[in-house]
């Protein structure tokens, strides 16, 4: 057992619970594959080459233009990856809108007549999870920036605007009352 952990690096458990994830993988494609090989290959192909061609630019054209405004705007930010919490959300948010987009546009397709439901909530809904997931991601960013600012000792007396080295002469002392004579 020792072996395997150290030749695999991870729990048992993990490499079984990977070992599942492959064997649904592969039926799934079985499945989706047999009635359809040319199509799926076609569309696999397509995805790849818009998502490499057409979304990795626009994805990086985005970072770097929120990045360059909140620097230009905000100097004195918090040490931590801040802006990874805008771009989960940000990614989630555009990964639905590129899987639901017919219907979030409401442009003319069959779901109307395959399941006799209005495509009318869509956006609404869209809408909403994007807000819940900009919400969880900014309560997420201040549990963090707390956590920081407490680990940084602004909570143990030192004043929010001084850089306290230990052992500098600018490091501000605590003086207890009995100690003024």
């Amino acid at each position: 057992m020792r072996r395997l952990l150290r030749w695999y690096g991870a729990n048992p458990l993990h490499l079984l619970a990977l070992a599942g994830c492959f064997a649904l993988a592969g039926y799934a494609a079985a499945r989706l594959v047999s009635p359809r090989p040319l199509a799926i290959a076609v569309w696999f192909a397509g995805a790849v080459a818009g998502h490499d061609l057409l979304l990795l630019p626009l994805y990086s054209l985005a970072d770097r233009s929120v990045r360059a405004a909140i620097r230009h705007r905000a100097p004195r930010l918090a040490p931590i990856a801040w802006v990874n919490y805008l771009r989960v959300p940000a990614g989630l948010s555009l990964l639905l809108l590129l899987v639901w987009f017919p219907l979030i546009l409401r442009l003319h397709t069959h779901y109307h007549a395959s399941t006799t439901l209005s495509p009318n909530p869509y956006l609404w809904h869209w809408l909403a999870v994007t807000g819940a997931l900009f919400l969880l991601s900014a309560t997420a960013l201040a549990v963090r920036l707390r956590a920081v600012h407490r680990a940084s000792g602004h909570e143990s007396g030192s004043t929010p605007g001084s850089a306290a080295v230990p052992g500098s002469a600018a490091a501000p002392t605590a003086q207890h009352p009995s100690n003024h004579g």
